[in-house]
């Protein structure tokens, strides 16, 4: 497929064909099968982006799926693979309606709906998606990411709230761009991780593949493979570190954590288990830890892990749990 195909594709799906475009594109459909299949793996990727999808909840111990209609906002949880199978049945529903009577009427109604995409997982979940540029996009639990209606057609800009990964699709002559805090990762096509919530004092750049050059309003640098950039949200500043070999672990289920104190361990246990924890200022003492947890155990067999010395005892009510010494 040439590039003035490519661009019919973007325009249409971003929303901005003209008529005579439209009709270009009927025509394609029928006469040129690599035309149409382009063309359908783009509508995915923006039905996955727009359709209301289906959510399995922890709490439920993923034995349920539960419909959630709610316009512009995917959660799909990317712990078990049903979840992905029952999105996909949704984008089959709007395959049928697209290919019937007018072609494209029912998909301009459908990408009209919003000029924002918002793609979020809940506190307990996460979620997995493609962008409609090809783009892999992970979240972990809490995390949000925005992008416009014209994403891929001139820009491909993205905001994110939380932690992300990404296996950015190769386009040159379009650079991917996450904006996260005052930080901003500009990338063409590669591997990298992205940790950015709001109650922590630094965003993190880690990057596994390829070259990644990280902005703030006070520094730049390109980072290669292997490193972290460490950018803080009071000055702007940053730091280059070692990107640490599990820091994507939360993609496979698991809980990894490096020189953290108990409070930061626990602040992540309550994203993913969307639980919250009540104790008193000062309880912890300073001590830091390395290591990583399996998000297959309870919380009970958690918080023991983490007491290692036995020294805390803890209640729980519904979602609520209260830490003290012993």
């Amino acid at each position: 497929m040439n590039q003035i195909q490519e661009n019919l594709l973007e325009a249409y799906f971003a929303n901005q064909a003209t008529d005579q475009e439209k009709q270009e594109i009927i025509n394609l459909l029928d006469t040129d099968t690599e035309f149409a299949t382009r063309f359908r793996q783009m509508e995915q990727a923006y039905a996955a982006a727009f359709i209301p999808a289906f959510e399995k909840t922890k709490k439920e111990d993923f034995k349920r799926l539960e419909s959630r209609i709610q316009p512009r906002v995917l959660r799909i949880s990317f712990w078990r693979p049903a979840a992905v199978a029952a999105s996909v049945a949704a984008v089959v529903c709007l395959f049928a309606a697209l290919y019937s009577g007018n072609k494209l009427r029912d998909a301009e109604n459908f990408l009209c709906q919003s000029t924002v995409t918002t793609i979020a997982s809940t506190r307990g979940t996460g979620t997995e998606t493609i962008l409609p540029d090809g783009t892999r996009a992970c979240l972990n639990a809490g995390s949000t990411i925005k992008f416009g209606r014209s994403f891929g057609r001139k820009v491909r800009d993205i905001e994110l709230e939380g932690e992300g990964y990404f296996e950015v699709a190769h386009n040159p002559a379009k650079p991917f761009r996450v904006h996260a805090g005052n930080a901003c990762v500009t990338v063409k096509g590669t591997v990298f991780n992205v940790r950015s919530y709001a109650d922590e004092a630094n965003i993190s750049v880690s990057l596994l593949e390829g070259s990644v050059l990280l902005t703030s309003p006070s520094s730049e640098v390109t980072l290669k493979p292997g490193t972290c950039g460490v950018v803080s949200r009071e000055n702007g500043s940053i730091r280059l570190e070692k990107a640490s070999h599990s820091v994507t672990g939360w993609t496979r289920g698991r809980i990894v954590f490096s020189d953290k104190s108990i409070a930061e361990i626990l602040s992540d246990i309550q994203r993913t288990y969307g639980v919250h924890f009540i104790y008193d200022e000062g309880l912890f003492d300073e001590e830091r830890f390395t290591g990583s947890i399996s998000t297959s155990l309870t919380i009970d067999e958690i918080l023991s892990y983490v007491d290692v010395d036995h020294k805390f005892t803890w209640q729980r009510k519904d979602d609520v749990i209260s830490i003290r010494k012993k």
